[in-house]
């Protein structure tokens, strides 16, 4: 049996026809690739390139490498490496930083280009972006981790409230007693306020535990969303606080447990309205459909986003925010994000923060949609 054969070139084919097919291959790669000459000048970069790098072709073709790419002098070192010893180097780890300040993760593999007689004439680099990788990796080890803690968690917390109801009721006997002395109350209550704290905090780890199964039903994350800023309407009027509601009227329908999606998203708010305390910012909440998401597998999934014009997050915050009992309010339980997070993550989404310093923070969910029968 023959291979199947390439159907050679007719004569008449235009170039245009030629250098279409190799457009259409290169922009069909997810892996980018960059081309330079001898010069290490830029020939040419595919879509998947432009995205890494944050430039354009039209914008630095011609250019050498490191001078149109600063922040990706690693990508000129290895192609300069390439071709003065003349072979390939493939598994180059290095982080690069785009000018907005994304850093990604990449492995490059660096191929001589070379013509008919063998002689180089330049350089292919091959990048793939490793930190979807990454990120990937980190929210199993996270869920790993928060369900051993749930776990734990959950057989202390059913141990501390039956104390803590003893407690409290003990404070409050003792203060109905006739002859008990009114300048004890104060510490009575000091007493049953704080057990009413812990009680909070109880609740919040049986929360977080998660041991309630979900009510899935096929249902509407503009009017979730909506309710929460209903719900919010009050403390966001008092505040100040203009909202800009930016919600895909076609958004899919998501199989779900609505009550507890709403706990999410009000915890976002609410997040979301701290962070603009005494600053002259908005808040943002956009929904969107995104028929192949990445971080849901590859499944279609709605996004919704919640943007705040706060202080922003400082990056050793960022990789601590949903872990069980950090907080950085006073007060608080440190329980909202992670609580926020495992029900998301119940559904088959998850969630994603992007914040900068004096530029705000973005809390990004994914939620898997509900397929077609569902939402009938």
């Amino acid at each position: 049996m023959r291979s199947p054969e390439i159907a050679p070139r007719t004569a008449g084919e235009s170039l245009e026809t030629v250098r279409a097919e190799y457009e259409d291959l290169l922009a069909s790669l997810q892996d980018g690739i960059v081309v330079v000459d001898r010069d290490l000048r830029i020939r040419t970069m595919n879509p998947s390139a432009e995205e890494l790098t944050g430039a354009a072709i039209s914008q630095v073709a011609g250019q050498h490498l490191g001078a149109a790419l600063p922040a990706f002098a690693p990508l000129a070192s290895l192609a300069n490496k390439t071709l003065a010893l003349g072979r390939n180097h493939a598994d180059f780890d290095v982080q690069l930083v785009q000018a907005g300040g994304r850093e990604h993760q990449v492995s490059v593999a660096a191929s001589l280009l070379s013509n008919r007689v063998g002689e180089p004439r330049g350089v292919v680099l091959v990048l793939r972006d490793l930190s979807r990788v990454r990120d990937l990796e980190e929210r199993v080890r996270r869920s790993d981790r928060l369900a051993a803690i749930g776990v734990l968690a959950a057989g202390i917390a059913h141990e501390v409230r039956n104390p803590l109801v003893g407690i409290r009721a003990a404070a409050q006997l003792a203060e109905r007693e006739p002859t008990f002395s009114a300048e004890l109350r104060e510490y009575t209550g000091m007493i049953i306020r704080q057990v009413d704290r812990l009680n909070r905090v109880v609740e919040g780890v049986l929360a977080f535990a998660g041991t309630r199964p979900l009510d899935r039903r096929a249902c509407n994350v503009n009017q979730i969303v909506e309710e929460v800023l209903q719900l919010e309407a009050t403390v966001l009027h008092d505040r100040n606080i203009p909202v800009r509601r930016l919600y895909d009227p076609e958004l899919p329908l998501v199989l779900g447990d609505s009550d507890r999606l709403m706990q999410v998203f009000l915890n976002l708010v609410r997040n979301a309205i701290d962070a603009l305390a005494g600053r002259a910012g908005s808040l943002t909440i956009s929904t969107r459909f995104e028929r192949v998401a990445p971080a849901c597998g590859g499944h279609a999934a709605a996004v919704i986003e919640v943007v705040d014009q706060g202080a922003g997050i400082p990056a050793e915050v960022q990789q601590k925010l949903f872990d069980p009992f950090f907080t950085t309010k006073d007060g608080g339980t440190g329980l909202g994000l992670p609580i926020s997070l495992k029900i998301v993550e119940d559904h088959g989404g998850t969630i994603e923060v992007v914040s900068r310093a004096g530029k705000g923070s973005t809390f990004r969910v994914w939620l898997p949609v509900a397929d077609e029968e569902a939402q009938q």
